[in-house]
């Protein structure tokens, strides 16, 4: 119960984005909205009136994405003792700019920046005392993506009711959004992951993906299905993993 009314605390004084932050969060926002969008200006020729409306729905869908994937990081690391901060990564736009104009849209680039953990000080609760806790770390990194793929479970669900189009490119935006922030290329989330625990790294990586690829609307496959998968995937390679690779390195090489 103390826990929960210390993170309660930690949110009601802590949680909140820096000027800074939204500075950068909105010019990532709107040039992964313009990637994401780059292909929906007409079918076979220019249209300015179906691209102007594909390009709001892209920003709304862009906005919630980064919202729901920040918010949960901030909420995960607040709990251990950190708060984050979201640093744009301008090499990320501009390459994510440039695969978009090369593949015309076809290729989304999608890693427009990174999270910086600050030690809050004035709070001992949690499993460190003093210093940067890579594990701790990690995991508040990996709820990123896993925010965005319950999300996608969200939209799912809500699209066996009322079936959308513009549901469906939300999930597609928020799984890509997932998939790429697991990858571990600095300053992505996977970076943070993969040198925190490779264990759980094994584990976050191959569920994610496997998760995208259940849940894409591409395959019509139940979402139970998709979840259970996903688990029971990234536990296998968490275990192989171990069996072939972390089970041999901590013995040694003798």
């Amino acid at each position: 119960m103390g826990e929960f009314i210390d993170l309660g605390a930690k949110l009601k004084r802590y949680y909140r984005f820096t000027p800074n932050e939204l500075k950068g969060m909105m010019i990532s926002i709107v040039i992964i909205s313009i990637v994401v969008a780059f292909d929906k200006w007409g079918a076979d020729t220019f249209d300015l009136g179906t691209g102007l409306f594909n390009q709001f729905n892209a920003l709304l869908i862009v906005t919630l994405a980064f919202l729901i994937h920040y918010s949960a990081q901030k909420v995960a690391a607040l709990s251990v003792g950190y708060d984050i901060e979201y640093k744009v990564w301008s090499y990320g736009l501009l390459i994510a700019m440039v695969l978009a104009l090369l593949t015309k849209g076809f290729i989304w680039f999608l890693i427009p920046g990174g999270i910086i953990h600050h030690h809050l000080a004035g709070h001992k609760l949690g499993f460190f005392r003093y210093g940067l806790n890579f594990f701790a770390v990690g995991l508040s990194a990996f709820m990123g993506p896993v925010a965005n793929l319950f999300f996608v479970v969200i939209l799912k669900i809500v699209n066996t009711f009322a079936h959308s189009s513009i549901i469906n490119f939300a999930i597609v935006v928020n799984i890509w959004f997932a998939v790429w922030s697991v990858l571990p290329i600095p300053p992505s989330d996977g970076s943070r992951m993969f040198f925190g625990s490779r264990m759980v790294y094994a584990f976050g990586f191959c569920a994610v993906i496997a998760g995208a690829l259940l849940l894409h609307p591409a395959f019509k496959i139940p979402i139970w299905f998709a979840v259970i998968g996903a688990l029971l995937i990234g536990f296998i390679c968490w275990l192989l993993y171990y069996i072939f690779w972390e089970k041999g390195f901590w013995k040694g090489p003798y």
